[in-house]
């Protein structure tokens, strides 16, 4: 192997290791995003119960009003019930009275109704609000993790963006420009080893994709120091000496 495939096996240790700590970190960003996500929702949930017990409490509240109004109006009909003079006054206040305990009767029954929700409620809210907390919890776990991840690769990232700057230096423009092509394109490996497939034949495939190459792109790179690229993958392909 000659000085340019040597200098893109170089340059290509130092990227597969970049590669792997941006790997590590943004699946870190990952996890936090995802909880961020859960916190959101499980805050949205908590939210939407919390109206909900609100509206369940107007409707008690303005229930017990209606039924104070219809109390009072029963105790009137008594009090008029035994003031009335003719039997035709006192049926018809008597039918007033019996209407209006029924209806206080029916009101009664869906307060008790609403009391019983509100408490059910009340009972899933505070387990929503422990499921917030939870959630709140792990995020603030896997920030302190990210930001721990992110302190502790600092300085060996930036140490590895120098060296990887220092190797891109012997490399032309045109060759680097292919290299960060297929960097991109395949997360840091660039270069794919040219195999063998039989040593009494001369029949060669690309490590990289595992597709036949032509005999003479591998006599190519055991003879000369030149860029030779994989027609399938387009991987930069380099060969070991006694092949």
């Amino acid at each position: 192997m000659g000085a340019l495939l040597d200098s893109l096996r170089a340059l290509q240790e130092v990227e597969l290791q970049i590669v792997d700590i941006r790997r590590q970190l943004a699946a870190k960003q990952r996890s936090v995003q995802r909880q961020a996500e859960k916190l959101q929702a499980a805050e949205g949930a908590f939210a939407s119960q919390r109206e909900d017990l609100r509206r369940t409490q107007m409707q008690m509240d303005e229930l017990d009003v209606e039924l104070k109004a219809r109390s009072a109006r029963v105790a009137s009909l008594r009090d008029n019930l035994n003031q009335v003079k003719t039997n035709k006054e006192y049926a018809a206040v008597l039918s007033q009275l019996n209407n209006e305990k029924a209806d206080v009767s029916r009101l009664e029954a869906r307060a008790f109704e609403l009391m019983s929700a509100v408490e059910a409620k009340k009972k899933t809210l505070a387990e929503q609000e422990r499921i917030v907390q939870q959630e709140a919890q792990r995020l603030a776990n896997l920030e302190s993790q990210l930001a721990q991840v992110q302190r502790l690769f600092a300085d060996r990232l930036d140490a590895l963006l120098r060296q990887r700057e220092e190797a891109s230096t012997k490399l032309d423009s045109k060759t680097l420009e292919l290299f960060n092509r297929v960097s991109e394109r395949y997360e840091g490996e660039v270069m794919a080893r040219v195999l063998r497939v039989h040593p009494r034949r001369q029949e060669f495939l690309c490590e990289g994709c595992n597709m036949s190459l032509a005999a003479e792109r591998a006599n190519v790179l055991m003879t000369r120091d030149e860029l030779v690229i994989c027609d399938n993958c387009g991987r930069i392909l380099h060969i070991a000496n006694d092949q």
